[in-house]
């Protein structure tokens, strides 16, 4: 029942009707499934059926980008009813300036969020200033940028510059998007911290870099 409603779920996204998307979560909900487990089993499967279309050719760059904003709308619906925990350590997360593209920030960023981290999500079309004015006025320094076009994953490497330039070298950039999984050598030209593949991923690195930053704050 689950990976009919995935589908169910995904095709509410390109169609663009967030009301169906809805009573699908609420059907779901109403057959058992629990609110801490409709994200992994509804959600993250419907986000990889909608990825998938996109990367065969099924729907287009606008349709998808439509498809993206309903899901992004419904995402609120399947999250747990509360973190577990709280971390205490904030995250920057965003798509690069000229990249529309949310899929895989939307799910890397709840992911983040139910496992306790202080998600500060950006949105799309993110300009490296904008990066650089969210970790001043909120201190984190752990930022993951996402893209999936070559020309705005080149276009990572001014975030960094703009941290240097403002003195903080200390910042954490991971990465994350199809051009940085196909080429291992591109984070390192964009002066990277590291490569998310998937939200596991996600979790790994962004846990990994905190407790670096924590042994720092010790020595």
């Amino acid at each position: 029942m689950a990976a009919e409603d995935a589908a169910h779920l995904y095709q509410a996204f390109v169609d663009q009707d967030p009301a169906s998307a809805i009573q699908v979560v609420e059907r779901a909900r109403a057959s058992g499934i629990d609110q801490d487990a409709l994200f992994d089993a509804l959600y993250v499967p419907a986000m990889a059926m909608l990825g998938g279309a996109w990367a065969s050719g099924a729907i287009d760059e606008i349709a998808f980008t439509q498809a993206a904003v309903v899901a992004e709308q419904v995402g609120s619906f399947v999250m747990p009813a509360a973190a577990k925990r709280d971390t205490g350590v904030s995250v920057i997360v965003g798509t690069m300036h000229r990249d529309l593209h949310a899929i895989g920030r939307t799910i890397v960023a709840a992911t983040l969020k139910e496992a306790g981290y202080r998600v500060n999500d950006l949105g799309v079309n993110v300009r490296a200033a904008e990066f650089l004015e969210r970790v001043e006025e909120t201190g984190a320094r752990i930022v993951i940028v996402f893209a999936e076009m070559i020309q705005t994953a080149r276009a990572v490497s001014g975030v960094r510059e703009l941290f240097l330039a403002s003195g903080l070298a200390d910042v954490i950039i991971l990465v994350s998007g199809g051009p940085f999984a196909a080429d291992e050598d591109l984070a390192r030209e964009v002066s990277a911290n590291g490569v998310i593949l998937g939200a596991e991923s996600a979790l790994k690195l962004v846990s990994r870099a905190a407790r670096d930053r924590a042994r720092e704050g010790e020595a």
